[in-house]
């Protein structure tokens, strides 16, 4: 059994902060499968899966589960996104490391994900905002989403689940959540990062005669972010 934890970054670490205690946790898009080994080597779940689309970062996932001592409660599946799970496999399903479609397209397609005992802890690294919106225009809800700076770049950490009740979202609701509300250094840090995007985004659409309303409301939101973001 090995003695000692692995060593998770901030950005992993605001993840596993949000799995619940004693559940069975996927990992999907699993990489070195660090996360999944501190969760079970710490105890925070009683089993898991660490999938992955490709074999190289399973077998990397299969050195971390040994050298931790936990390769006996986490099972490896090489699948693309949770085609290799079932209903009832999990509680808390992690997805992170890449794109708020891409995690989105994962959710979607499994008809189970539609269950309010499920968990996601998501972590898109762009387009949160068309994440966020197709999230709510189908019935999930994010209960938690906090703020983390890891490497000098902020990233956000949502913890959803399905409610059934769908509905549409503002335009700063989509690119910065609940985070809007939240008064920690990570938080404005991640605000201003959506606010420099939102500003690239007016500068483009103000050489468009056919901007009009649109820019306006961009217009409005970049108000918004940057004054969120003064200390």
């Amino acid at each position: 059994m090995g003695s000692h934890l692995p060593k998770l970054d901030e950005r992993l670490a605001a993840l596993a902060s949000l799995v619940r205690q004693g559940v069975r946790c996927a990992d999907i898009g699993t990489d070195h499968g660090y996360l999944i080994a501190w969760l079970a080597a710490c105890g925070k779940i009683t089993s898991g899966y660490a999938c992955d689309i490709n074999q190289k970062p399973l077998d990397k996932a299969a050195l971390s589960l040994s050298e931790y001592g936990v390769a006996d409660r986490v099972s490896l599946h090489l699948c693309d996104g949770l085609s290799g799970l079932h209903a009832g496999d999990a509680d808390d399903i992690v997805i992170a490391g890449m794109g708020g479609e891409l995690i989105w397209e994962i959710i979607d397609v499994q008809s189970w994900t539609r269950d309010p005992n499920l968990h996601f802890l998501l972590q898109p690294m762009t387009k949160p905002e068309r994440l966020r919106r197709s999230l709510y225009d189908n019935g999930f809800e994010i209960l938690r989403e906090v703020a983390v700076v890891c490497g000098d770049f902020p990233y956000t950490a949502m913890e959803v689940v399905f409610t059934g009740c769908s509905r549409t979202i503002d335009l700063a609701f989509a690119y910065v959540g609940p985070l809007l509300k939240d008064d920690s250094d990570a938080a404005r840090q991640y605000i201003a990062k959506a606010a420099r995007l939102i500003r690239e985004k007016v500068e483009g659409m103000s050489k468009s005669v056919h901007a009009g309303e649109q820019l306006s409301g961009y217009q409005e939101l970049l108000s918004l972010l940057e004054s969120r973001c003064v200390q």
